[in-house]
């Protein structure tokens, strides 16, 4: 499990301090050109040194209340701060392996650079209010895996996540009021959004670091090459956890101090159970047609045990609108219950159109399965964008 995006908000600040950022930062304003009246002041900008992965650092002097009308409206206050950065690519410069996996020493870790790098005291990370963090999981997939992977999943309905739901080749986005999830193949990604990014990066670095060598673009190749193959072999899962879930579960935008390690990595594999319909993670999801024969008659014996082999078969076979068509809607839920309850999946299984020898056959985005990534990829220095940063910073 690693942190990736991190939003945070300051306990009030004195005016002088946020003056202070507010000249570091770029000034945006929108102006009624019929009045005259400026509309809104936004500051906001990408700082200096935050090393190639922008942070965003919002002076503010307003804020959302609730009124005694109950209308929430925003109402003038003592100044503070809200950031919001990777924090994953602000400690590593990437995120295509590795990351922070303690939430309280990586919020730290960001509070610390933007100190440092606006030159201003700030109250430590533990006071801030938590409004918003991405927990991710990477499992290694190759890349023809992660395509049958989300080629399994096209025509799978999701009716609580459908509104606002994106499907596309190589990734699934399902947007929610409390949390978000996405599946992405991070090698797809780090081509699109990171790749000239960091090689600007390294034409930079190995230039401070070794002058204006010949050497330095072969460098610059071999770094990138490195990071696009390892990243070509990488499934990410992201769930994206909202202030408004926060705001649930504590009953306030908890702080840095009181949220912890295990209420994240709860909601992480909460909301992907919950969205793939998936067994529980401690029992082995079964998808072969002996396998769930076997699981069946052993969870609910031998006749009952048939008959939801009946009903996984047509699930199996059809598009799940279809077999709801033919059940009523107790029968199917019940059902469709029970095959969870067993730890049995329907998708992907051998009686489908996917082949016998598919390369994700026992494949499920679980910290359970044996894929996930837990440990650091590679120890080997092409890898290692961290150690380049801190000889870059000295």
């Amino acid at each position: 499990m690693a942190y990736d995006t991190v939003k945070l908000k300051s306990p009030p600040i004195d005016l002088s301090v946020m003056r202070r950022v507010e000249q570091q930062c770029l000034l945006r304003s929108g102006l009624d050109m019929p009045t005259g009246e400026i509309r809104y002041t936004l500051f906001s900008g990408e700082l200096n040194g935050s090393w190639d992965s922008r942070i965003s650092v919002l002076p503010r002097n307003e804020d959302f209340c609730l009124d005694p009308d109950g209308r929430v409206r925003k109402h003038p206050c003592e100044p503070f701060l809200i950031i919001e950065a990777s924090v994953h690519k602000v400690m590593y410069g990437h995120n295509v392996y590795g990351g922070p996996s303690n939430f309280l020493e990586a919020a730290r870790h960001l509070v610390a650079l933007v100190e440092k790098l606006l030159d201003t005291e700030l109250l430590p990370a533990d006071y801030w209010t938590v409004h918003r963090v991405d927990v991710a999981h990477v499992y290694n997939l190759s890349k023809p895996a992660c395509k049958e992977f989300f080629d399994s999943l096209q025509l799978r309905n999701f009716p609580r996540r459908q509104k606002n739901s994106a499907k596309y080749d190589m990734a699934l986005y399902f947007a929610g009021k409390t949390t978000t999830v996405k599946f992405y193949h991070k090698g797809t990604e780090f081509r699109v959004h990171d790749y000239s990014r960091l090689r600007g990066f390294f034409r930079d670095l190995f230039k401070h670091l070794y002058g204006p060598d010949p050497k330095n673009i072969e460098r610059v190749e071999k770094k990138l090459l490195a990071l696009q193959r390892l990243a070509d072999n990488r499934l990410r899962v992201e769930v994206e956890i909202h202030s408004d879930k926060l705001q649930y579960d504590y009953g306030k935008n908890p702080t840095v101090a009181e949220i912890t390690d295990e209420y994240l990595e709860r909601i992480h594999d909460g909301e992907i159970e919950r969205l793939l319909r998936e067994g529980k993670q401690s029992m082995e999801t079964v998808r072969n047609t002996t396998a769930v024969m076997t699981r069946l008659q052993n969870v609910y014996g031998d006749t009952r045990g048939a008959q939801l082999y009946g009903f996984w078969s047509a699930l199996c076979t059809l598009n799940e609108n279809v077999v709801r068509a033919k059940f009523s809607r107790a029968t199917y839920f019940r059902n469709r219950k029970l095959l969870e309850d067993a730890g049995v999946s329907w998708r992907s299984s051998n009686i489908t159109v996917t082949a016998n020898d598919s390369l994700i056959h026992d494949f499920s985005p679980m910290r359970a399965d044996r894929r996930f990534c837990n440990v650091p990829a590679r120890n080997r220095p092409e890898y290692q964008i961290s150690r380049d940063l801190m000889r870059l910073a000295a």
